[in-house]
């Protein structure tokens, strides 16, 4: 193996891998197209190897270039976590933490737990990332975050990460106080003639709630609108009488106001589960341990809320 691999061409190699290809990888970078080919031919250089083979669906990786970017990702994590401890120790801060969320948790249970966390820690340097569950488990495989809070994935877990379901949260019937259905409890079938509010399709939350529909027999249910963050869709509820599916915790402010109330569905039991994610080789320091615990902890008492005794 050249010794002339660097940090930079492993990280593009493996932005191109995860990007699906090199066009899309030059634009996530921010530099022309040619810099990144010529990055990727001087790596396969470095190493004697062909990475890419080209296909009729675009770039597709050889069995050496699956073997280089499993291995590449291992180097870059650790090079991320190598930096970020000698800066620490530069700087004589109390740790740093680098969250990674899909947007519901990250907007409604993360910041509470980070802002107790970071009031008990002076210097503590803490922040949460907001993205889509995909992205935060990539940057979590990467080490460019600690960790991950995001929706349960269930069936095999991703590549290098170990994954530890803290709960389910109920999902149920988000209604104005005037509006439909004028009881506290629906079936799935009289859920089907509301108007309701849905999200984006494609989205995780949105194939989450298509896969427990159809396990209950009940096709994709029909939108009036598609609306991408809870807050935009609860504001839609409450100013026309609409309806949606929605996680509990996002709603617990607005139930205690009066703006909005909960209805339970009779003949299905939908959830959210909340998982959380990091690498399987993953050295915790004290703050990042704390933070694991705190969301733990978290997941025990929701489950208190929600079970009951």
């Amino acid at each position: 193996m050249d010794e002339s691999i660097t940090l930079r061409r492993l990280s593009v190699f493996c932005m191109v891998v995860d990007a699906g290809g090199v066009t899309r990888a030059a634009e996530q970078l921010l530099v022309a197209q040619p810099s990144v080919s010529g990055q990727l031919r001087s790596l396969e250089r470095s190493l004697g190897a062909t990475l890419f083979v080209r296909t009729g669906s675009g770039l597709v990786l050889t069995e050496a270039g699956e073997r280089v970017y499993q291995w590449a990702k291992e180097v870059l994590a650790s090079s991320v976590q190598v930096q970020r401890d000698v800066d620490d120790l530069v700087a004589g801060t109390a740790g740093s933490l680098v969250a990674g969320a899909s947007m519901a948790i990250g907007t409604y249970l993360l910041p509470p737990v980070m802002t107790a966390l970071r009031a008990e820690r002076t210097g503590a340097d803490i922040t949460v990332q907001i993205s889509e569950p995909e992205i935060a488990l990539r940057a979590t495989q990467r080490g460019t975050v600690d960790l991950a809070v995001t929706s349960w994935i269930e069936g095999e877990m991703p590549d290098a990460l170990v994954g530890e379901k803290l709960w389910e949260e109920p999902i149920v019937v988000c209604a104005s106080p005037n509006g439909p259905p004028h009881s506290d409890s629906v079936t799935l079938a009289e859920l089907a003639g509301l108007p309701l509010v849905g999200v984006p399709t494609g989205v995780s939350y949105h194939r989450m709630l298509v896969e427990q529909l159809r396990a209950h027999g009940v096709p994709e249910l029909p939108a009036v609108i598609r609306l991408g963050h809870a807050e935009a869709i609860k504001e839609a509820v409450a100013a026309n009488g609409w309806v949606s599916l929605s996680v509990g915790y996002t709603m617990r402010a607005d139930l205690e106001s009066g703006r909005l109330r909960a209805v339970r569905i009779r003949d299905a039991h939908l959830v959210e589960g909340i998982g959380l994610y990091h690498r399987e080789a993953k050295y915790f320091s004290p703050l990042q341990s704390a933070a694991i615990e705190a969301l733990r902890e978290l997941g025990r008492s929701r489950c208190a809320v929600t079970h009951g005794p």
